[in-house]
């Protein structure tokens, strides 16, 4: 069974308390401290948060006015979605709303494939190693002498100063494969008071958020053997679609962010085997959007990418 492990501690001036001190990345010693592990079991079982409970490390609970909130962007855009293989900024913010002055900060955050922690875990994405924020690193999961943690985690790599009530901090990741399915960020964040010791006057939470993802490829063919070309892709001003061995008839063509949102909603009347249509793109924002053609209730789903 694992001993109370300290998630977050500031630089002590004793060598002794810097030998246990997590400081640098509790992630480094094989600690998941995200609630993403929270489900394994042995040496799995990673504690959710930053204590184990009564006389455990920093506070003995979670704090509801400290809040970690994690946000998906599309080049700026918050989305629910993943695009198979395509990069995205994660955030992670941190917020101190319990109205005492906690002048130090710790984080992990980690990607996990599926939507909930189970016993067994895999890594749901990759996080870039290169152009990190300052004092963070990417921690690899530890395979000796103990495998503690399964999951890759993004973390501090020393007490971080927080000068306000909030911090945020931005990671390059990108999507798994295609057919991956539902994926899910889990983190944990913390504030401290700076005293040198682990105690009720640190205080943390965690959250965790789930990310589907995108249908990359035909859900179904709008009508036989029918070929759709969206170009040029990525498009600036105006993407143009070809339809061949189209059938008559009118055909729906909406347009969607990576939010959800829809940004254009059109009708195509097609009266022969062939067709081509533009859309003005001009005033999308950047960023990757899905083109949904359907008719009679089949689609075929297109995504492009705006630059």
């Amino acid at each position: 069974m694992k001993k109370r492990i300290l998630l977050f501690t500031l630089i002590a001036g004793t060598g002794a308390f810097a030998l246990s001190s997590y400081h640098a990345g509790p992630a480094l010693n094989g600690y998941d401290c995200t609630g993403g592990e929270s489900a394994g079991t042995g040496s799995l079982a990673n504690p959710t948060g930053c204590s184990l409970g009564s006389g455990g490390c920093h506070g003995t609970a979670a704090t509801s006015t400290i809040t970690a909130a994690i946000e998906l962007d599309s080049a700026g855009v918050v989305t629910t979605h993943y695009m198979p293989g395509s990069t995205y900024t994660v955030k992670l913010t941190g917020t101190n709303g319990s109205g005492s002055t906690l002048p130090r900060y710790g984080f992990q955050i980690a990607a996990l494939k599926g939507i909930a922690s189970t016993a067994t875990e895999s890594d749901g994405g990759t996080w870039a190693t290169t152009g990190l924020p300052a004092t963070t690193h990417i921690a690899p999961p530890i395979t000796t002498p103990t495998p503690y943690s399964q999951l890759t985690v993004a973390e501090q790599s020393a007490a971080i100063v927080c000068s306000g009530t909030s911090f945020t901090e931005s990671f390059s990741w990108t999507a798994p494969a295609a057919g991956t399915g539902g994926i899910s960020f889990w983190a944990a964040v913390n504030f401290v008071n700076g005293n040198g010791n682990a105690d009720g006057g640190d205080l943390w939470n965690t959250n965790h958020i789930v990310i589907n993802e995108w249908p990359t490829l035909s859900v179904s063919t709008v009508a036989n053997n029918i070929s759709i070309k969206a170009f040029p892709n990525p498009v600036i001003n105006t993407l143009s679609l070809q339809m061949d061995n189209t059938e008559a008839g009118i055909y729906s063509v909406q347009v969607s962010d990576m939010a959800g949102r829809t940004i254009a909603n059109e009708s195509i009347a097609v009266n022969g085997t062939s067709h081509t249509s533009n859309i003005n793109t001009s005033n999308w924002q950047p960023g990757t959007y899905n083109v949904v053609v359907e008719k009679g209730g089949s689609r075929q789903v297109i995504p492009v990418v705006k630059l």
